[in-house]
């Protein structure tokens, strides 16, 4: 018993072994399935038969055709010869003639013209084609070329195909045309199955009017999906985008950045940067995340400057007219038409008072002599002061007291230009999706519906189409600008009423000067800054030195600017002034006048008249006997620590060059293979012909200038024109 047993094993142990190798054996050698006439013959000791068919064989479920065949049955090889062609599942190969070597699997397929196709009708045609019948791969080099049921392009140098996958590999010079997309990569790889394209190496694309480049990405056809990756430049008409990378949903039009995103649009002068932004482009919508910032740039009078503006978050957004909610529409037209009412004007043009009342005091440009404004005993300072509260009393300054002495009411202005019309250079450059910039209530509650949209179907048949736009700006506000910097809590603009508002603590510098209000308002005109307006609880101080301010104070101020230029200081409610008088380069008097309203004149920088209206006081007070808190008035805040020093204070971001000209040259894709392959010569779209046509001199010349670029002083901002280049220093002299 124990002995059969034994047998048993031992049968089990060599037979199962001896069944594998049978089985192997049988998949080893090629099976002829079909053929007309078979003729064996003997050479040199090896097995050969001429097969005449047409002919079938089988080897690792794979179908080898053709009209001849000589089957080296020693070698394990088949030679196919006339119409050959390889059939495994859904793939497809043919041919003039296939070196088949079963031990390794491998069909080579040869011929004047070597066509694969999957079972979605993808063609690719090459001279030299590899296909391993039991990987399922096939390989194809000295160029290739794949055309799709669409009419699709794709080629190569050399690449693969893996039918387990559906996968194409396309490897070297790598050209596509899909639709209205032109490409150009290191490399390429299609998923026929789920109609998606990936890139790999360096990839350039054309489409409509744009350019991409990328260092690698993906494309899914059926949902217009795009991502792109590493070093990733985007070009059209009217901007240039960089980014690390790029999402982007065609059939949505929005397109979502990371790191260090830069947007340079050269038609509406500005720049914009952050770590991560919403972008889309119609309509325009830009929202900014992550260390946000804007350059708006502009040359004025031959010389370019450039103001910087950050935020915690900031929105760009252009909406059509008739989409835009009633109210803030109604709201915007009122404040624009309150922007051109003149209050000094309006006063002027009211009935004359009643005689013997004196409301109206003018003072010329020229103060007493300090030999005039001698020190006075106590006795005669009270006097002084008590008089003050009288009108006989009233102190009234006539031309020519004062000849070297400057102005009493100066307020150190700088001489450079306050331009702000490079705030409103913004048209519909940027485009994102309908995603809004939420206004915390306590920095902007006044306007929290100011891009509210109302529903296209409540819209009237004859519609306004025209574009208003949007900029805002929310918590941690700050600008610079070489003759301008500032900051607020929050910030808006829409082009209805060409007024940059900020709100919640503002405050602005202009040279030696300090301005603050409740709220602020920049009044733009033709794109050039009309007047400033200081609104409620408006403070002004002027530096004299360390411990001497000059100090204007009332309800509201208003800065008048004619070409860029100050030109006129309009006070009102409750004005106080406070101005600091030298003799012989000393401080020795101070100077405090109230009144209801003041108005004065700036010529060349300096107050040409001041007017005094409506209960003017006037009192001097030698320095020397006054206590310090006497040298404020009640809301004095310095806030010299809060301003930015110079535009790396506010954005530290590195300024690309444009490249718009050197793109122009890159070379299209010529897709010689296809030619080669298909007999065809496919034609790129006549926009993107068009679009790289050289430009006329002067459209070309109005696109580079004022275009800044990096310099190797980090405190050097350098603007490239096409005559020379400038350097401009970045800090307030």
């Amino acid at each position: 018993m124990r002995l059969n047993t034994t047998f048993l094993l031992l049968f089990l142990i060599f037979a199962i072994p001896l069944k594998g190798q049978q089985n192997l054996q049988e998949e080893r050698y090629v099976r002829l399935i079909k053929a007309n006439t078979a003729e064996m013959y003997q050479n040199e000791s090896r097995n050969i038969r001429r097969i005449t068919g047409p002919a079938q064989f089988l080897h690792n479920n794979t179908l080898i055709i053709c009209d001849t065949a000589i089957w080296d049955v020693s070698l394990n090889t088949v030679d196919a010869i006339g119409n050959v062609k390889i059939i495994q599942n859904n793939t497809s190969l043919s041919g003039d003639r296939i070196h088949y070597i079963a031990d390794s699997s491998l069909a080579k397929v040869r011929g004047h013209i070597v066509e694969l196709m999957d079972r979605d009708s993808n063609r690719l045609r090459t001279f030299y084609l590899d296909f391993n019948t039991k990987d399922s791969v096939a390989w194809f080099y000295d160029g290739g070329a794949m055309i799709d049921k669409d009419g699709n392009i794709i080629e190569s140098n050399y690449g693969y195909y893996d039918s387990k996958i559906e996968k194409f590999k396309f490897l070297k010079n790598v050209e596509m045309m899909s639709d209205s997309l032109v490409l150009k990569s290191d490399s390429l790889a299609y998923y026929a199955n789920e109609n998606r394209a990936e890139f790999l190496g360096q990839t350039s694309i054309w489409q409509n009017d744009s350019y991409l480049r990328a260092g690698n990405g993906w494309y899914e056809r059926e949902k217009e999906l795009y991502n792109f990756e590493k070093s990733v430049y985007l070009l059209d008409p009217k901007t240039e985008v960089w980014a690390e990378r790029i999402f982007y949903n065609a059939p949505e039009g929005n397109a979502e950045l990371f790191q260090n995103v830069q947007i340079l649009d050269t038609v509406q002068s500005l720049i914009i940067f952050s770590d991560f932004a919403r972008y889309s482009r119609e309509p325009a919508f830009a929202k900014l995340y992550n260390n946000p910032s804007i350059a708006f740039y502009s040359i004025e009078d031959n010389k370019p400057d450039t103001l910087f503006m950050a935020a915690d978050t900031m929105l760009y957004q252009s909406v059509p007219r008739y989409l835009a909610d009633s109210a803030t529409v109604a709201q915007s037209k009122k404040r624009y038409d309150q922007s051109k009412i003149d209050p000094i004007a309006a006063m002027r043009s009211k009935p004359t008072p009643p005689a013997g009342k004196t409301e109206n005091i003018t003072e010329n440009k020229q103060l007493p002599p300090p030999q005039q404004q001698k020190r006075q005993n106590t006795s005669s300072r009270q006097s002084s002061r008590s008089a003050t509260n009288t009108t006989s009393d009233t102190l009234t300054i006539t031309k020519g007291d004062l000849k070297n002495i400057p102005d009493s009411l100066r307020i150190n202005i700088a001489r450079d230009k306050i331009i702000a019309d490079t705030l409103l250079k913004i048209k519909d450059s940027l485009k994102l999706s309908s995603d809004s910039l939420k206004i915390l209530p306590d920095s902007l509650s006044v306007i929290t519906d100011s891009l509210a949209l109302k529903n296209i179907k409540d819209t009237l048949p004859a519609v306004d189409s025209t574009l208003i736009r949007f900029i805002l700006a929310n918590k941690n506000v700050r600008f610079h600008r070489s003759n301008l910097q500032g900051k607020c809590d929050s910030l808006i603009f829409n082009s209805i009423d060409s007024i940059v508002r900020l709100f919640k603590e503002p405050v602005m510098w202009n040279d030696k000067n300090q301005f603050t209000s409740d709220s602020i308002q920049l009044v733009i005109d033709n794109k050039k800054l009309r007047k400033v307006e200081f609104l409620s609880n408006a403070f002004a101080m002027a530096k004299e030195d360390s411990l001497h301010y000059n100090q204007l104070k009332g309800t509201d101020i208003i800065l008048h600017f004619k070409e860029g230029e100050l030109s006129r200081v309009d006070a009102f409610g409750g004005i106080n002034l406070l101005v600091f008088i030298a003799e012989d380069s000393i401080l020795t008097t101070m100077n405090h006048k109230e009144c209801k309203t003041l108005t004065a004149r700036v010529v060349d920088q300096n107050l040409e008249k001041a007017h005094y209206i409506d209960n003017a006081k006037s009192v001097l007070y030698p320095i020397i006997d006054l206590e310090p808190s006497r040298k404020r008035l009640k809301g004095f805040n310095l806030r010299d620590s809060e301003r930015p020093a110079d535009r790396f204070a506010v954005c530290n971001r590195i300024i690309r060059k444009s490249e718009r000209s050197q793109i122009l040259t890159v070379s299209l894709p010529t897709y010689g293979q296809t030619s080669r392959f298909f007999k065809i010569t496919p034609e790129i779209p006549d926009i993107i012909i068009k679009t790289r046509e050289p430009k006329p001199p002067e459209e070309a010349k109005i696109e580079v200038e004022g275009i800044e670029t990096e310099s190797n002083d980090p405190t050097v901002i350098k603007k490239e024109t096409t005559t020379e280049t400038v350097l401009i220093k970045n800090e307030s002299d």
